[in-house]
């Protein structure tokens, strides 16, 4: 949403385009990699460059040493685009090196509405002039060989039915790409190899990938997948019929979809203002061409219409610039016909690497690493499993699975970065009080969402393993106490026993607070906890304890 506001009302005027190509070196960065970064060389610059981020995203200037030298989310107005530009170009002048220290100006309006310096840590930073031998980039993760690579186009349609001659309005045009993995190649080839001559329904993994992608308006409102819907796919069937074209192993499959994805506000939308409602209905047709059990050749079109309303309670009727209101991006009312295309092409050279990683349908595994979703689950609680790689292998989620939870990662880790930026400053109580309210919320919003995704024997896994993640804590969860028939008496023992915990989890906490380094307090906390496991157990009966077993399951080892 905000990058896409920033390019349509910042990037997109003459005067700034023109300045950018002569006088700064534009380079567009994931948040995703600046809110998460790396290991490497590589992500130390995204550290550098985020560590001073008054938001999850924003436009940032940096020097030749990789020093931020100014951060804004919005501008005053119009002319204070030029302003802000000059303003940065007299800061380079006075420290385009590291030779002296570079604090970093944050504006959350520029120049009206300026926020603290952040001090310069005068640690030096690598220079790179490109990536290192047998690395890849981290915002493009290299694919496996005869990866295909899928380019959409979509267009907006005006009452005379043809394409909006505006291109800058993401409700007016949208380019994406993604992936067809090759796994997903085969399976399609296979399917059309036991379909024979007769025509089949394409299976819903590649459908609803197509479809996911097809939709006007921002990230924040892809009626499908998160951040905007929660998969809300009314309608999603294709169809294809073989047509012999050559040799026996190269076939072209015609064919034709219809579509229905309606997404809404949800409560995550409400909690910065947001609200929108979306829905796009299209009709879809097309080639695809095979050789063997490779795509070659795929184009498709949609036709249809799409419905979209977006706006941000908090900022209401307004009439300044778009520029003052960059993360609510401008007011849309959408409802007209409109025109995709899709058209394939080999993944670039520079992204295929034998060696890749396996693909969640068209996205590498690895853009988020294993230590950050276990950071998710250390701070948001046990439903964030599902989020570990270990876990959804247990579950074997399919490759659709997969992607919708990507989608959902990538979505959770965004509202949790800006959720810890919003209590940054709060007082202990007060910060312990807002983050345990937004934990239930993102739990009970993370399990109906599961609820949705799941098929009844991986729910049923699932939970024994989030029973195995809380070990013997998890005694005193209402729903247990009542499957074991915990008394009375045994629940005054637990209390007991986890305010004992506390009480010495909490010094540690204060112990973190005066400085001591972090990473040997959590060793402690982890002690502490396994300290009292066994206590906690021993409160139950031996049939009880056989019970608890069953619940349990097959024990899954997620230390690693």
């Amino acid at each position: 949403m905000f990058a896409g506001a920033a390019r349509e009302a910042v990037f997109s005027r003459p005067e700034v385009i023109r300045r950018v190509r002569a006088d700064f070196v534009s380079v567009a960065l994931k948040a995703a990699l600046v809110n998460n970064p790396p290991d490497g060389e590589e992500g130390r610059l995204f550290r550098e460059i985020g560590r001073s981020k008054p938001a999850p995203q924003g436009i940032c200037v940096i020097n030749s040493a990789g020093k931020v030298l100014d951060w804004t989310l919005m501008f005053d107005d119009d002319k204070s685009v030029d302003a802000f530009l000059d303003h940065c170009l007299q800061r380079f002048a006075h420290c385009p090196d590291a030779k002296q220290p570079v604090p970093a100006e944050r504006y959350m309006r520029f120049p009206s509405a300026k926020l603290d310096d952040v001090a310069d840590t005068r640690q030096p930073l690598p220079v790179l002039d490109q990536h290192p031998k047998g690395e890849h980039c981290p915002g493009t993760p290299p694919v496996a060989p005869g990866t295909l690579a899928l380019r959409l186009y979509g267009r907006a349609l005006g009452r005379d039915g043809k394409p909006m001659a505006d291109t800058v309005r993401q409700e007016h045009y949208v380019e994406d790409r993604f992936d067809i993995s090759v796994e997903m190649q085969e399976k399609l080839a296979k399917a059309v190899t036991e379909a024979g001559n007769k025509r089949f329904r394409m299976f819903d993994e590649l459908a609803r990938m197509l479809v996911s992608h097809a939709y006007l308006g921002q990230l924040d409102v892809n009626p499908v997948s998160p951040p905007g819907g929660r998969g809300n796919l009314e309608q999603c069937e294709f169809w294809a019929e073989r047509v012999q074209v050559g040799e026996a192993s190269e076939f072209r499959l015609r064919v034709e979809g219809v579509s229905t994805a309606a997404g809404a506000t949800n409560d995550v939308d409400g909690s910065d203002g947001r609200q929108w409602q979306h829905e796009v209905q299209l009709a879809w047709d097309g080639l695809i061409q095979l050789d063997g059990n490779r795509v070659s050749q795929l184009f498709l079109v949609a036709r249809g219409n799409e419905k979209l309303k977006w706006g941000n309670q908090r900022i209401g009727a307004r009439s300044e610039a778009d520029v003052t209101h960059l993360p609510g991006g401008h007011p849309i009312d959408l409802d007209c016909g409109v025109r995709y295309g899709l058209i394939d092409e080999p993944a670039a050279a520079d992204r295929v690497a034998a060696d890749a990683p396996p693909a969640l349908s068209g996205r590498p595994v690895g853009e988020v690493p294993e230590d950050s979703r276990r950071q998710l689950v250390e701070v948001l609680g046990p439903p964030f499993l599902i989020f570990r790689q270990k876990v959804q292998t247990e579950l074997l989620v399919s490759a659709g699975q997969k992607e919708r939870l990507q989608s959902r990662l990538a979505a959770t880790i965004q509202d949790a970065t800006a959720f810890f930026q919003r209590i940054d400053g709060e007082k202990p109580f007060e910060h312990e009080n807002s983050l345990q309210s937004y934990r239930q919320k993102a739990q009970d919003q993370l399990t109906a969402f599961l609820e949705e995704l799941l098929n009844a024997d991986q729910l049923n896994r699932f939970r024994q393993l989030q029973l195995q993640h809380d070990g013997a804590f998890a005694l005193g969860n209402p729903a247990i106490v009542h499957e074991l028939k915990i008394d009375a008496e045994q629940q005054k023992q637990f209390m007991a026993h986890v305010q004992e915990m506390q009480g010495k989890i909490q010094a540690l906490v204060k112990e973190a607070r005066s400085g001591s380094r972090r990473e040997e307090i959590r060793s402690k906390a982890i002690n502490v906890r396994k300290e009292y496991e066994p206590k906690i157990a021993a409160i139950l009966t031996e049939a009880q304890k056989q019970r608890w077993k069953e619940l349990l399951g097959k024990p899954l080892d997620l230390t690693d």
